[in-house]
């Protein structure tokens, strides 16, 4: 029954098949869920401030890389080439970042950031840190480390890679 209560005929309610309230789901599980949570909340912000996530992501890579090929930058952002052709182009169309050819393969396309590309990051970047300041609880420096630590430790483990065949790690072998 959920919360003691029947259905309209005063049947008992069956739990879901599985938890989902935050404070009881799996870590893993949780992590999912405020990753999610995050992801949308930053879109927003960065939205407000006339830029997806996507093209201030695409802005924050471009501004530690030497000109990566439109491939290279979408593999780094974990998305498919055809799915950041229309953010690029928006970004273009805009001088934030500018398009070449390669030298020694000439179908290779490379992206640069602009100056106008690097203001725009650098003001947007500041506007969505300064509202997650504003709207995420307070963390000491000591959970900060411990958080992330375990955060990466989690990349470390499961990063980009495919999951283990059904049965478990050593199904395969």
């Amino acid at each position: 029954m959920i919360g003691g209560r029947g259905n309209r005929y005063g049947r008992p309610v069956a739990a879901p098949p599985f938890e989902t309230r935050p404070e009881n789901l799996p870590l893993p599980a949780l992590l999912v869920r405020v990753g999610a949570v995050l992801g949308r909340f930053r879109h927003r912000v960065a939205a407000g401030h006339g830029l997806s996530a996507t093209s201030l992501a695409v802005l924050g890579v471009l501004a530690g890389a030497d000109g990566p090929s439109h491939r290279e930058l979408a593999a780094e952002l974990g998305v498919s080439p055809a799915t950041l052709t229309p953010v690029v182009d928006g970004l273009e169309r805009e001088g934030a970042l500018r398009r070449g050819r390669d030298a020694v393969d000439r179908r290779v396309v490379r992206l640069w950031i602009t100056d106008t590309g690097r203001g725009r990051l650098a003001e947007t970047s500041a506007l969505v840190e300064a509202v997650h300041r504003a709207r995420l609880p307070a963390v000491t420096a000591e959970e900060d480390a411990v958080v992330r630590r375990y955060l990466l430790a989690v990349l470390t483990a499961v990063g980009d890679e495919d999951p283990p065949p059904a049965g478990g790690p050593s199904a395969a072998g």
